[in-house]
């Protein structure tokens, strides 16, 4: 994996390779990466393991409230140590952020917070904007 770090418990990060998947360290697996993106081969990876998997597709300009619906759905039934993973972290991240800030009672202060604190740069990146936009 890219890079890897934790949010709530839960980890986040870049693609996993066979090692990260066949490792038996994970239970579920989020894949926020589009299908056509070079290199997201999660799907192929986890067939046949036994580990959940879940796909929900997006970029940092096409997150919206359904992804995050989708996400939160997700950790509900996740098992076991779960992976939500895009191509680098941060896409990944945001989403594990909101949906945790949301669960406690938060806002967009505390996702930042949680952001930074698992070292995700959103300055600049719509994701900000998103972020603000979705805790009004």
């Amino acid at each position: 994996m890219k890079k890897e770090s934790s949010i709530g418990g839960i980890v986040v990060g870049g693609q996993p390779d066979a090692s990260d998947v066949g490792s038996g360290r994970f239970g579920t697996i989020v894949n926020c990466r589009p299908p056509e993106e070079e290199g997201n081969v999660t799907g192929d990876l986890v067939r046949g393991t036994g580990i959940a998997y879940t796909h929900i597709p997006f970029t940092a300009d096409t997150l919206a409230k359904e992804h995050i619906d989708r996400m939160r759905d997700a950790l509900r039934d996740a098992r076991g140590t779960t992976l939500v993973h895009c191509n680098g972290g941060t896409r990944a991240a945001v989403a594990v952020a909101v949906v945790l800030a949301e669960r406690a009672g938060q806002g967009a202060k505390d996702v930042r917070a949680a952001l930074d604190a698992a070292g995700f740069d959103i300055t600049g990146r719509p994701y900000e904007r998103f972020i603000e936009t979705y805790f009004k």
